[in-house]
């Protein structure tokens, strides 16, 4: 009997033991499953996030699929053909775009005329632009800030010739949501406070109610016309992107800027210095003449009439 409850008692532990090795190797299998699913082999993933792009096996993802709301861009083979702007999920972002691109030797003047070109042509307009030498004093380098419409700014980046080679692409977009709710706000506040002022000026009989509501509805319009000014700065700034292009040609490097000398700057302050006080005195001078004129005629008549009082006291003294 004894024999048969020890050989009983192993059984069950026996078992017990089987199963603790089945669960731990379950859970073990399913843990595995869990990190193998969040996990992307070979790149990055980012799923929901505007402007995002992802890396498989080691390989970038065509520019054809790049959707680019945001961040920055730069195809391993320079091309910009296929860039594609995201609508942004509201009307109030301002956007803007910072590409740099190189071009072939000898083709800086061209290519750079071609960029404004098109870029007017789009309906924008020149901002900024500037221009660097080398070292013979051929212009070889430089950059044009222009205002396009928002929504032909992927043009100006897909309409670049093949021979421009990028190397930065850069995106960035202001949500101006906030100001334009509060601009708005005020403004229909403003329109408010007019309306009623405008309905009391027409029930106004006395001039001293009439004078009152003319100065406070001066008071509002200005209100208004600020306000007003404000948000068709802020529709501007959304309506119009900003693109800034960068170029420069291949193989050339741009002629280092001189520094400054000290001395001949040190000189030329002074001079300049010396110049403006001369004309301030001289200004000083013609300015108070007039003056000086009345105060010399008054001095002379003054000495005259002295002398005459004198005159005329000494033959009284003699007498």
């Amino acid at each position: 009997m004894n024999r048969l409850r020890g050989g009983h008692t192993t059984h069950r532990g026996t078992l017990m033991t089987t199963r603790r090795i089945v669960v731990i190797l379950f859970a073990t299998a399913l843990l595995a499953g869990c990190a193998s699913a969040g996990t992307t082999t070979g790149g990055y993933s980012s799923q929901g996030a505007p402007g995002a792009f992802a890396l498989a096996a080691g390989h970038a993802v065509a520019p054809d699929q790049l959707s680019a709301s945001g961040g920055s861009a730069g195809p391993a083979s320079g091309q910009t053909a296929g860039i594609v702007v995201g609508t942004p999920p509201s009307s109030h972002i301002e956007r803007s775009v910072n590409a740099t691109y190189t071009v072939a030797p000898g083709t800086f003047l061209t290519s750079f005329e071609g960029v404004i070109a098109r870029g007017v042509a789009m309906g924008g307009y020149v901002v900024s632009s500037s221009t660097q030498p080398d070292s013979a004093g051929r212009i070889v380098s430089g950059a044009v800030t222009l205002k396009v419409p928002t929504a032909k700014i992927a043009d100006v980046l897909n309409g670049m010739p093949s021979g421009f080679v990028a190397s930065s692409i850069n995106f960035s977009a202001v949500d101006h949501t906030a100001q334009f709710v509060d601009v708005d706000a005020r403004l229909a506040s403003a329109h408010a406070h007019l309306a009623a002022l405008d309905a009391l000026l027409a029930k106004a009989i006395s001039l001293g109610d009439i004078t009152s509501l003319e100065q406070q509805i001066a008071s509002v319009q200005t209100e208004v016309d600020t306000d007003q000014g404000q948000l068709n700065v802020l529709t501007a700034s959304v309506d119009l992107s900003t693109a800034t292009v960068q170029m420069s040609e291949r193989g050339t490097t741009v002629a280092p800027v001189p520094p400054t000398n000290p001395v001949s700057s040190g000189v030329g302050s002074g001079w300049d210095n010396a110049v403006h006080l001369t004309g301030a005195a001289l200004e000083g001078v013609v300015t108070a003449l007039p003056l000086l004129v009345v105060v010399g005629v008054l001095l002379l008549g003054w000495r005259r009439l002295t002398r005459i009082g004198a005159l005329q006291r000494r033959p009284d003294t003699a007498e």
